[in-house]
């Protein structure tokens, strides 16, 4: 069971279809991994030691997997969202999505950790502690879905759940040298005890070790659940040959590491090589104004979150605290104004990227940060800033809603993860999955050792 955790997830499925055994093994190698693995690395925040398993011939069947203590509810894990207001909430029933990984046939073996409500580019809430990179546990292993990135890149799992609201999957799945896919806005359901979704700027997936796992995923979750806000979008047909955007210079003037840019360069040569035509984009400035939109809508939907009975909601980190109360001074018409600018803001986006079928970039300008050096113990304002210096390219596609990749591309010289961005337009998940998997073959991408 031990060697078939390493394996594809087809592959994994294919031992456990219709074999409760094989599933009820998965599932304890994978805890015993847990246990052996993880007090170094801080990724998994919960376990369900007697795991529900579900026998059958599913896509997913046996696949031990995390769901990212955000957003997820599940019936038997409690739902914390990395916050202390949250920590005596009890469990309620699956959502749509945990259902439908259940019904896949996915062994749900725990969570794995989270910033405060995924508010943070690092994965360190007081309530859990921090999350470290199995690279260099040193280093962050990225947020907000930390937990989640880290777990699959030690081999804790073959695959996790994870969520996205500003590059919360993308960033540390390139920290981590993992895959992390967002498909597009409505592919997935968010309900029903998640009633919004930030005004579709956060969605859910997983991440996985390979684009293929992804896609996997992606076919045993996607699809309409009624009452959903937004529609599944249509699929948009993968042209033979690819126009793609190679963007390298951030916006505002900020730094871009040479590595990460130099990983850029060579995923964009591997596409060229595959005969697809590779034009430069100037630093898109449009971006500059996501920071402001994002911390109006977060601080205004926490707000109401925090309402809820039964929360301690005086709980909070400094700047998770700052952007709530800036939530609560909000009127109705600051709410609609902020959907609106963010609603034109996915337009101006769309016009800019629209000659172009594909846009490739780094995932991040930085390298991971040590850990304990981007943290919520300061003022909002400085914590968005640091977070869009490191992170300035990827959440322009939660704006627009469009299918966003970060796939590996290689070591930088201190031997840490590089990762490029593949970011599509709305239904386009098929053509930026393509594309990633050329990437992924050209790359070479080696496995982090634990």
């Amino acid at each position: 069971m031990t060697d078939l955790l390493d394996r594809s997830l087809a592959e994994i499925a294919a031992a456990a279809r219709n074999r409760p055994d094989v599933a009820e093994s998965l599932a304890a190698a994978a805890l015993a991994r847990i246990r052996e693995r993880d007090a170094a690395i801080g990724s998994v925040v919960a376990t369900v030691e007697h795991p529900a398993i579900a026998p059958g011939d599913g896509p997913l069947a046996g696949v031990p997997y995390l769901l990212k203590d955000l957003q997820a509810d599940a019936a038997d894990l409690p739902l914390r969202r990395g916050s202390r207001s949250h920590a005596t909430v009890a469990p309620t029933a699956d959502s749509t999505l945990v259902a439908r990984l259940r019904a896949a046939g996915a062994t749900i073996i725990g969570r794995s950790n989270s910033p405060e409500f995924g508010l943070g580019i690092t994965t360190e809430p007081l309530l859990h502690g921090p999350t470290a990179n199995p690279w260099n546990l040193a280093r962050s292993a990225g947020g907000s879905s930390g937990g989640a990135a880290a777990a699959v890149a030690a081999g804790l799992v073959p695959a996790a759940h994870s969520t996205d609201s500003g590059g919360s999957t993308r960033i540390p799945a390139a920290w981590c040298g993992v895959v992390g896919f967002k498909p597009s806005r409505g592919m997935l359901p968010a309900g029903p005890h998640r009633l919004d979704d930030w005004f579709g700027l956060s969605h859910e997936h997983a991440i996985t070790r390979t684009v293929e796992d992804s896609r996997l995923i992606l076919e045993a979750t996607a699809g309409f659940a009624p009452g959903e806000w937004n529609a599944v979008p249509a699929a948009r047909p993968v042209p033979p040959r690819w126009r793609v955007g190679l963007l390298r210079g951030a916006p505002g003037g900020i730094p871009v590491d040479p590595a990460w840019a130099g990983a850029a360069s060579a995923a964009a040569d591997a596409l060229a090589d595959a005969g697809h035509e590779i034009v430069e984009l100037a630093a898109v400035t449009e971006a500059l104004a996501i920071g402001p939109l994002f911390g109006a809508i977060a601080g205004a939907h926490l707000a109401n979150l925090l309402t809820r009975p039964g929360l301690a909601p005086d709980a909070l980190e400094p700047a998770v605290a700052e952007v709530v109360e800036r939530g609560r001074r909000m009127t109705a018409v600051d709410l609609v104004r902020a959907a609106s600018d963010l609603h034109g803001l996915g337009f101006a986006l769309a016009r800019r990227f629209a000659d172009v079928d594909l846009v490739l970039s780094p995932t991040t300008a930085q390298p991971a940060p040590l850990l304990g050096t981007v943290t919520t113990d300061r003022a909002a304002s400085e914590l968005f800033g640091e977070i869009f210096t490191l992170s300035p390219f990827v959440a322009m596609f939660n704006v627009t809603g469009g299918a966003a990749i970060s796939v590996p591309w290689g070591l930088d010289a201190r031997g840490m993860p590089l990762g490029v961005h593949l970011g599509g337009g709305l239904g386009d998940d098929e053509l930026v999955l393509a594309a990633a998997e050329v990437i992924e073959r050209a790359s070479g991408v080696p496995r982090v050792t634990t």
